[in-house]
Formats: C-alpha cells, structure tokens, sequence
C-alpha cells in the first residue's frame, strides 16, 4: 500500500511561479495588460474555525500568533448554501479549512448540509476536507469523513516546516512600492472564493487577516458574479506575505506593521459584523 502523499506549501515550481506574480503585478504591467488573476468563480474555501492544535509560525490565519475561537455557524453555511443555489452559482470544488476543520463542534452537521447540497444541486462537485493530520481527536475525525468526501492533509507534527513568511508586508517593504496590490496573486484561482465567520473575501486569506487588523470588510452576503471584489485586493495584498516573492522560512519572520497589529489584538480585539445567517439583513 502506497504511503499518502504529503501535501507541501513551498515548491520549487510555486517559487517560480511567485516570481513570475511578482514581475506581472508591476504597475507598468498590469496598466498595458490588465491584472492576471481574477476572483474565483468555480472555487470556495470555507473557513470553519480558527482554532487549532498546533502552533505553527507563520500561520496565514494567525491561529498561532493571535488565537481564537471563532466558529462559523451551521446557519451560517445554510445561508452560503441558499445563497448559492438563488445565484445559480455552479461551484467546482468546496474545501473546509480553519484552523484546524475537524475541531469544529459541528463538523460533521456542516459536512451533511453541504454534502446534502452536493447531491441535490452540484453532483460533480468536490467536497474537500483540508487538515494538518496531527492529533488523536483530528484522526478520529478523519476516520469517519463518509465516502466522496476527499481529503488533502499536510501530515504536520511538532516540527516547524518551511513556509511563506505571512507576516512579513509588502507595504513594509521597498520592494513592493511599484506593485499593483489589486492584482491580486494566483490564490485567487487556485484557492478560490473565502467564505469566513465574517463575511466573504477574494480569499479565505484576507478574512484571517480582517480578523486581526478589524476593517470589517467582508461581503455579508455572496457577491454577484460580476463583484471583482478589488477594493478588498487593494487592501489586504499589500498585508499579506503572500503576494509577490518571498524566501521560505522555518523561523516567524513579522514585519512593523504585524507587529503593531498583533500588538492591538492582546488590548482590544477588533469587534467586528459577522457573516449574515440569513439572505436578509446583516447580524452583528
């Protein structure tokens, strides 16, 4: 029997490939040619939960550098669910991420609305469980995820694996000052659409760092098909690690504007409106 395949977030291929981002999100670039990635329209990542069991750094959803507890609700995803089907939106893949998923309490109730869903409305469509692998209460989970439900694991332990330096801004760095932030990076289609406890994004990147730096920003409800959501790109990429190059790293690398942000969180957590339960008007 083949031992499972180990799921890495730095390659040398995804190197290339952020080089390649970084020279096409040029201002001078994208003005001729227009930005090369757009928001995904065949891709969701829900965003269960932020907590986690392990303590990564360089967590891109902050679970090690500013834990919490906050949970999407099963009503929360019965309105993604409705929500979808009155936009006939014919998604390709759905992933369930935090976090670590499988320590929702719900996990398994989500996993039947959405699988429900499945089978009524997207028969074709793939229901994807994304998990560290680590812990005996996680492997339990994953040992009763009912057949079709697909799972992509990183195997993770107590050892601190090479990583994109989340923390590390573009706008603290000279590097970036000709970049065009609304361009966005190839997240956007690979990863696709972020669905998270407050509210929808360009990716489910951009709500952990909403989480943190509280612009309250998320679409409270499913955008339309033709929101490009760019006002959000132009906000959150100039924040995130990932945009652009950057050389991996085992070791927390955070840069000033992070580190302020991280600062604020341990006084006064950003309150911020949550993800509507419900097709109608926005709940706090």
């Amino acid at each position: 029997m083949r031992p499972p395949k180990i799921h890495r977030n730095v390659t040398l291929e995804r190197m290339v490939l952020d080089f390649w981002q970084f020279l096409r999100s040029q201002r001078v670039v994208t003005r001729r040619r227009g930005p090369r990635f757009e928001r995904s329209r065949r891709f969701v990542e829900i965003d269960l939960t932020y907590r986690c069991n392990l303590q990564c750094a360089n967590c891109n959803r902050s679970c090690t550098q500013a834990p919490s507890k906050l949970d999407l609700t099963t009503a929360q995803v019965a309105a993604f669910i409705d929500q979808s089907i009155a936009a006939g939106s014919r998604w390709e893949r759905i992933r369930l991420l935090g976090g670590e998923p499988t320590l929702h309490r719900d996990f398994f109730a989500i996993l039947d609305q959405l699988m429900t869903y499945r089978q009524a409305h997207r028969p074709m469509m793939r229901l994807v469980v994304c998990t560290n692998g680590s812990g005996s209460r996680v492997r339990k989970v994953l040992s009763r995820l009912p057949k079709g439900v697909e799972v992509k694991n990183t195997f993770k332990n107590g050892s601190q694996r090479l990583f994109r330096p989340f923390n590390s801004a573009p706008a603290d760095s000279p590097l970036f000052r000709l970049s065009d932030f609304s361009a966005g990076c190839r997240i956007l289609n690979d990863c696709g659409l972020g669905a998270t406890p407050l509210g929808y994004y360009p990716c489910a990147i951009a709500g952990g760092i909403d989480r943190i730096f509280g612009f309250g920003l998320g679409r409270k409800t499913l955008p339309s098909a033709d929101d490009s959501m760019r006002d959000q790109l132009a906000v959150f990429c100039p924040l995130c690690g990932h945009f652009g190059f950057s050389w991996p790293t085992k070791k927390a690398k955070i840069s000033p504007v992070w580190a302020a942000a991280y600062r604020r969180t341990r006084f006064s957590r950003p309150t911020l409106t949550q993800l509507s339960s419900s097709a109608g008007p926005e709940t706090s």
